[in-house]
C-alpha cells in the first residue's frame, strides 16, 4: 500500500514536470516582440525594403548578427535599393535612315573624300641667255660681228644699235677664221671655189684669210650642179670650210651694208 501511494507520487511530480515544461515552451513561443519592427545591426548589408504589411517569420526569429536581407527600423522609411535605376531614354531599335550627304567629311589626300585640289608642284624656271643679244666685248663703232660659238652675226651702227642679226654656218676651227678685228677688203658679185671650181655662190664679202691662205667672208650659200649644199634650217650649225654661209635674203643685205672699210669682229 505505500509502495503503491510512493508511486502515485512520483507520477504526479513527473506529469507536473512535464506539464511546466510544456507552458514554458508555449510561453516563449508566444511571446511578442518589443516592436512591430526588428532593429537592424549597425553591421548589416541592408539592401531591401519591407512595408508593414509583412510580418515577421514567427518560425525563424533574426539573429542579430546575420547578414542577410532585413526589415527596416521604421515602417515609414525605407531604405535604398543598390539596384541601378532604369533610365528613362527608350532606344529605338529601328531609327530612322541617315542622310550622308549633309555629313562634312574631313579631306585627306589619297582617299575617296578629296574635295579640296592639291597645291601645284614647285615649278624651276631656268632662264636661258637670249641668243639674239650682241655678246659683249664686241667692240665699238659700226661694226660686223660674227660669234663661232653661236654661229650668229650682228650689224651694229655707230651708236652700238643692232640693225640686224641672223643665223650662219661657218667652221669652229680656230683658225678658220682666227678670232680677232678685221676690216672688208674685197667684194665679189660671183665666184667659186678654188680647190673645186663645180661650187660657186654670189655677194661675197672678204674680211680674212684661213688657215690654209683661203679667203674668208660673208657670203650666200653655195650651190654645186644648181643645187644648195646646205638648207637654210641647218643655218646654225658649223658647215662649210671657213667662209660665213647665210640665207640669200640676209647675203644680199649684208652686201649692200659690209662696204669696203668696215670693221669686222670674230669673236670665239
Amino acid at each position: 500500500m505505500r509502495s503503491s501511494s510512493k508511486l502515485l507520487v512520483t507520477l504526479a511530480m513527473l506529469a507536473s514536470v512535464l506539464a511546466f515544461g510544456g507552458m514554458h515552451a508555449g510561453a516563449q513561443a508566444d511571446t511578442p516582440t518589443t516592436d512591430e519592427t526588428t532593429t537592424t545591426e549597425a553591421g548589416d548589408d541592408d539592401t531591401s525594403t519591407t512595408d508593414d504589411t509583412t510580418a515577421p517569420d514567427e518560425t525563424a526569429p533574426t539573429d542579430p548578427g546575420d547578414d542577410e536581407n532585413t526589415t527596416t527600423t521604421d515602417d515609414t522609411t525605407t531604405t535604398e535599393a543598390t539596384t541601378v535605376p532604369e533610365s528613362s531614354t527608350t532606344l529605338d531599335p529601328f531609327p530612322d535612315p541617315v542622310d550622308i550627304s549633309s555629313l562634312s567629311v574631313p579631306s585627306r589626300p589619297g582617299t575617296t573624300f578629296q574635295t579640296r585640289p592639291l597645291p601645284p608642284p614647285p615649278t624651276t624656271t631656268t632662264t636661258l641667255p637670249d641668243p639674239t643679244l650682241l655678246p659683249a666685248n664686241s667692240g665699238t663703232g659700226r661694226r660686223a660681228v660674227y660669234s663661232k660659238s653661236a654661229q650668229r652675226v650682228w650689224a651694229v651702227d655707230a651708236n652700238g644699235t643692232v640693225l640686224k642679226t641672223h643665223r650662219v654656218s661657218g667652221k669652229l676651227t680656230w683658225c678658220d677664221p682666227r678670232v680677232g678685228t678685221y676690216e672688208v677688203w674685197s667684194r665679189s658679185r660671183h665666184t667659186y671655189s678654188i680647190n673645186n671650181p663645180t661650187i660657186k655662190w654670189g655677194y661675197m664679202v672678204r674680211f680674212t684669210k684661213g688657215c690654209n691662205g683661203g679667203n674668208i667672208g660673208f657670203h650666200e650659200i653655195p650651190f654645186q650642179y644648181g643645187q644648195p649644199v646646205q638648207t637654210i634650217a641647218q643655218l646654225g650649225q658649223p658647215l662649210s670650210g671657213g667662209c660665213v654661209r647665210q640665207a640669200l635674203p640676209d647675203a644680199i643685205w649684208m652686201w649692200n651694208w659690209a662696204q669696203l672699210g668696215t670693221k669686222v669682229v670674230v669673236l670665239p
